[in-house]
């Protein structure tokens, strides 16, 4: 039915472990449907009926083919597996299309098939606001946010990105109601009347692994469900149903700060962190251009350690240590800037140098 080089269905079969789910009640879910995409093309979908993704690729098509799907873990699989550099070709079994024969070089599989017209199709209904961003900024903001969103599921609402217009751009936020994270996507032409949107773990940790380095991302969305563009893959996907929390009413508005060298920070925390326990808090003492950790585990053992910092600032307060680590994962290893208010508060944490809308909100932990 048609030929293909490996590298074309491999790029094709790229978001299959990511969209499909390894168990599955309904077993059409477990395949990836084969159709034509026109022009020469094939393409590939997937879907888990909340996501959907499609990938054309180019292929040498006979004018026998007819749509068919198959196993997508398996044929994905089966793909990586053989030699670089082959041609594929795929054959029906028999009249019947029961089974598809895949063969490539000296391999040959036989593939077992369910119906193409079995295989669920998204449907979108009208889509009328749509958005362009850059590529790169957009895989930045997912990835500054995306460590902070929540998996705890009676609070669906946090399951995601929320994403909503800003003045000459879009935020991104995400949080587990300890810790918050905001990024700004500077963007011209925000329709206006777009509105706030929670984009789900699942297709936000699956566009991120297909974003190119440069080139723009189409978006196309309405309050319920949203299509992304990425070159010639389309991905489909529902929205969360819920109401986002009021996350400004968090940031704290601190105007002291100091500044210390995220690499070095981030390096004692870990050592500190040697002899706490899952969960156990870091007190953090700043005095005298001096930053002293401290853990204490009556399980365990003690430990200390400082760095420097810059900044007038006296207090005592203490912070989630893995926390703090996954923040100053986010912020790079040059100087990081910490709002503080009082013990209580909460602690603003920022890469010096960047956008003031980049942050992110650690809530204090007793130490």
């Amino acid at each position: 039915m048609f030929t293909a080089k490996k590298p074309a269905i491999a790029e094709a079969l790229k978001l299959v472990g990511a969209v499909v789910e390894r168990r599955n009640t309904i077993p059409i879910l477990s395949n990836v449907l084969i159709e034509a995409a026109g022009d020469g093309q094939l393409s590939a979908r997937v879907s888990d009926l909340d996501t959907e993704a499609i990938i054309p690729f180019r292929a040498e098509v006979a004018t026998s083919f007819k749509p068919f799907t198959v196993p997508a873990l398996l044929l994905s699989e089966i793909i990586r597996k053989l030699p670089d550099g082959v041609d594929v070709s795929v054959s029906a079994d028999d009249d019947t299309m029961s089974a598809v024969n895949v063969k490539a070089g000296r391999s040959k599989f036989r593939l077992q098939v369910l119906p193409a017209t079995d295989f669920p199709s998204m449907a979108m209904g009208e889509l009328p606001f749509t958005l362009e961003l850059p590529a790169q900024a957009l895989a930045r903001a997912i990835a500054g946010v995306s460590f902070a969103i929540s998996t705890e599921e009676t609070r669906y609402y946090l399951n995601g990105i929320y994403v909503h217009p800003a003045v000459d751009g879009i935020k991104l936020v995400a949080t587990d109601g300890h810790r918050l994270s905001k990024q700004f996507i500077r963007a011209d032409d925000v329709p206006q009347g777009m509105p706030g949107i929670i984009i789900p773990k699942k297709t936000v940790e699956t566009v991120a692994k297909y974003l190119p380095k440069d080139g723009n991302v189409t978006l196309q969305l309405s309050d319920a469900k949203i299509r992304m563009i990425i070159g010639d893959m389309v991905l489909l996907s529902k929205l969360i149903d819920g109401t986002f929390p009021d996350y400004q009413r968090v940031i704290p508005s601190h105007e002291k700060f100091v500044e210390v060298e995220g690499k070095q920070f981030a390096a004692a925390i870990g050592r500190v962190s040697t002899v706490s326990s899952n969960g156990r808090g870091i007190k953090l003492a700043f005095a005298d251009n001096t930053l002293k950790l401290a853990v204490n585990n009556p399980d365990a053992g003690n430990a200390e350690d400082e760095v420097q910092f810059t900044g007038q600032i006296e207090i005592e307060t203490g912070f989630n240590g893995k926390y703090m680590v996954d923040a100053l994962d986010q912020l790079g290893e040059g100087t990081v800037q910490i709002l503080l208010g009082d013990a209580g508060s909460p602690a603003i944490f920022r890469a010096d140098g960047d956008h003031a809308e980049n942050l992110i909100v650690l809530m204090p932990m007793r130490v």
